[in-house]
């Protein structure tokens, strides 16, 4: 609706001019013209408080009264102008409302900061209130700590003079005190119990006597009420009585909980104290203990020293070994002298004197030339005189005549030295093997008897072994079954135990009692590689030493020997290292391919090489060879490496006083392939069995506790050789936790590996052992793991008695 209004400082108003006399105007342009200039006034009262755009009278008079003359384009103008104004109105007003938005969320942010400001304000008062007190309770904490402190030094200063008892005491006290709190805890709850049955009591004597009271004639009525009212009273004041005395109950019972809290939490905390205590003990006696094996590993290696340099010099005086070298000093210079008096000596002084002569010659013949040279020169500058010539012409054929001769001399030195270095490659560098091949009996194939069943042979090995040597060995059927395992498993066996329990005498029985031979090596203190063990080749004699060990190996590859189980034995292996003196075995044995077990005994090939060494310098190292290594534990010895254990298998041989009645048997030989096949038909009978059995070891609680307290897996090797050792096992008449007992207690269970530590405790020990006797409760396997509990068991008894 169109508003008459003053314009006060307002926008100009737009005004319609009228230079032409008034007609009636189409009732479409008024139409027209009042929408728009209503649509106009409607959004300026909404877009602002005050407006001069609006319609007036003079305006709809000058539009209903229109002349003819009327410009119609001015009028159209203005209609355009109008609309124009009306829309930037609008978007002055959407500008504007945002503005106004945009004020009103800077006020609202800066109400926020400002209250957040306030805020953080009282939070930095509250904080610095904090910290004074924090600091004031820092202090009281630092002088508290400063007592704890001083009060644990003087119970460090009074650890070993009674500090076990100390701690009996307090915890005697603690269970003393808590005993006596408990006491007096039931003492109150007995007494609220008969308290709370004397107030039952009296509100069901009260209910009686109200039931009485209501079942009273009328004439008792206004007593009745009364007394009704008064029992009702009571009534109320007993269940107020005994809802004080359950709340005082229960605060009783809160707060003797409270308390028994408290007593926990000091109990625990001194606990941990004197734990934390003993543990520091612990470390320091683990360190004091470190030390002391270091100190003793130091005096162990000089012992050793000592004992070389005594195995060396014997029992002799060092007067008497200054006499004996100077003995052989002397024998020495006589030697000597008798050389230089030989005709070899002559000869090599004649060589040597003729060597030199024709050095001196060639270069005389070199001054001669070069002077020939010079005489030439001046004949081509010069005349010389006839004289001059033939003087140098005699010179120079008596120079030809001399080289003759010193020529001749040569080729004839030379000839004999030819005569001599074929003479020596005549000779082969490898004597030992080369009379074996020239040996008859090599060439002859013996006919061996063939194993077959194992259990059987098991047996019967027993008797062969217990008559094999000249005094009568008694080992059980036990012993036998896990030898004959072992042999399936591994080329390389370590027998250990005591001294006197028959290590030697076990691996010499069992290659007689299968027909083949035993090669008997005492290993020495200071071995340090395979030469001490095979040999050596000397160059300047075109040789090789050839050792026992060298021999037996070659020997082993030979018709008469080929098809029969021999032996190796090196006696007291450990000595000095396996590790090093028998490296290149160690690598050799792991290889499948029997053709790739090779050791090289030289760079090159050597001419004349015995006919069964690969490219004239490398020898096999065949399947029917076993090397057996006994190893006794004392302060002479080395322990062996896992490299060796892992690769070996260790029998422990116990002293035996078995006693059994000795079958008689013919000598045979045992064929070593029939042997063979017999391993490979009860792997391949009872694989099946002993891998649902390895898989169900690894999933179980004994693989993760081995894992993760003493960073064991089991790899490749392990699960090569339990496929190989129990079966045969199993074949031979023993149980399957017989032959998993054995494998364990010597793979896994030994020194070094889980016994034998200083990083795990007695607790990890004895959890240790609890996985083991559940996971053979939970696979029903015979019998109990005896050896791995032995060894478990002692190594707990030593971490619990501390040494």
């Amino acid at each position: 609706m169109a508003k008459n209004r003053r314009n006060n400082g307002a926008p100009a108003k737009a005004v319609i001019p009228v230079n032409k006399p008034v007609v009636e105007a189409p009732a479409k342009v008024m139409n027209l013209v009042k929408t728009s200039v209503e649509k106009a006034e409607q959004s300026a009262q909404l877009y602002l408080e005050k407006t001069d755009i609006f319609l007036s009278a003079e305006i709809e008079a000058a539009f209903s009264n229109l002349t003819e003359n009327v410009n119609q384009k001015i009028v159209d103008e203005w209609l355009s102008k109008l609309k124009t104004f009306a829309l930037e109105l609008g978007t002055f007003y959407k500008q504007t409302q945002e503005k106004i938005k945009n004020v009103e969320l800077r006020e609202d942010e800066l109400s926020t900061q400002e209250l957040s400001v306030y805020l953080s304000k009282e939070s930095v008062s509250k904080l610095e209130a904090e910290l004074r007190v924090e600091a004031e309770a820092q202090a009281g904490l630092k002088t508290e700590l400063l007592e704890r402190e001083r009060n644990l030094i003087q119970r460090e200063l009074n650890a070993e003079t009674g500090f076990a008892a100390q701690n009996e005491k307090a915890l005697a006290d603690f269970e003393q005190g808590k005993k006596l709190i408990e006491r007096e805890h039931v003492a109150k709850v007995e007494l609220l119990l008969v308290e709370k049955r004397e107030l039952e009591a009296q509100i069901r004597a009260a209910q009686l006597e109200l039931t009485n009271v209501k079942n009273a004639t009328s004439d008792e009525e206004s007593a009745r009420r009364q007394r009704l009212d008064e029992l009702e009273a009571k009534l109320d004041s007993d269940r107020k009585m005994m809802d004080r005395t359950r709340l005082r109950l229960d605060g009783e019972s809160r707060r003797l909980a409270r308390e028994e809290e408290q007593l926990q939490e000091r109990l625990k905390v001194e606990i941990r104290n004197e734990l934390d205590a003993h543990q520091r003990d612990q470390e320091n006696l683990t360190l004091k203990l470190e030390n002391a094996w270091d100190k003793i590993k130091q005096l162990q290696q000089k012992m050793m020293d000592y004992r070389e340099l005594q195995d060396v010099l014997g029992d002799q005086d060092p007067a008497d070994i200054a006499a004996e070298l100077e003995s052989l000093r002397n024998d020495n210079r006589e030697l000597r002298k008798q050389f230089a008096e030989t005709d070899t000596a002559d000869l090599h002084r004649e060589n040597s004197h003729f060597r030199e002569r024709v050095a001196d010659l060639e270069r005389d013949i070199q001054d001669a030339r070069i002077k020939l040279d010079e005489a030439g020169r001046e004949l081509s500058i010069k005349r010389v005189s006839a004289v001059k010539q033939e003087e140098i012409a005699l010179e120079n054929r008596l120079l030809k005549g001399t080289k003759q001769v010193l020529t001749s001399q040569v080729d004839d030195l030379e000839s004999r030295i030819e005569q001599l270095t074929g003479a020596q490659k005549a000779q082969t560098p490898f004597p030992a093997m080369s009379e074996i091949d020239s040996n008859r009996d090599s060439s002859i194939r013996v006919e061996h008897q063939p194993v077959a069943s194992l259990k059987d042979f098991a047996s019967e090995l027993q008797h062969r072994i217990a008559q094999a040597e000249s005094i009568e060995l008694y080992y059980p059927i036990e012993d036998i079954q896990v030898l004959l395992a072992g042999l399936a498993m591994s080329q390389l066996h370590v027998f250990q135990g005591i001294s006197g329990t028959g290590k030697t005498s076990l691996a010499k029985a069992f290659a007689k009692a299968m027909g083949g031979f035993c090669t008997d090596i005492a290993v020495q203190a200071g071995w340090r590689d395979r030469d001490d063990l095979l040999g050596h080749y000397n160059a300047f004699e075109k040789k090789f030493y050839e050792k026992d060990c060298l021999q037996a190996l070659y020997r082993a590859q030979t018709t008469q020997w080929q098809d029969s189980c021999n032996v190796i034995l090196l006696d007291e292996m450990n000595l000095s290292r396996p590790e090093q003196y028998f490296a290149e075995f160690l690598s050799a044995l792991e290889k499948n391919d029997e053709n790739e077990r090779l050791i090289s005994l030289s760079e090159t090939a050597l001419p004349n090489a015995p006919r069964m060494l690969i490219n004239g310098r490398q020898i096999k190292v065949p399947k029917n060879v076993w090397f057996i290594g006994t190893a006794n534990h004392d302060e002479t010895t080395n322990e062996l490496a896992d490299k060796t254990y892992d690769r070996a298998h260790v029998m422990t041989l116990p002293k035996q006083d078995h006693r059994f009645d000795i079958r008689k048997y013919p000598d045979v030989g045992y064929s070593y392939s029939s042997l063979q096949k017999a391993f490979n038909k009860a792997c391949a009978s009872f694989a099946p069995q002993v891998r649902r059995m390895l898989d169900t070891l690894t999933q179980g609680e004994l693989t993760l506790q081995l894992n993760e307290d003493f960073a064991l897996g089991w790899g490749n090797r392990f699960e090569r050789q339990a496929l190989r050792f129990i079966p045969v096992m199993l074949a031979s008449g023993a149980t399957e936790g017989e032959a998993l007992d054995h494998l364990l207690s010597t793979r896994v269970m030994r020194q070094g590996k889980v016994t034998g530590r200083y990083d795990v405790n007695a607790d990890t020990v004895r959890s240790l052992k609890d996985a083991l006797e559940n996971y053979w409760v939970e696979t029903n396997l015979k019998g109990d793991p005896l050896k791995s509990f032995a060894l478990l068991d002692a190594d707990i008894k030593r971490k619990a008695g501390g040494f």
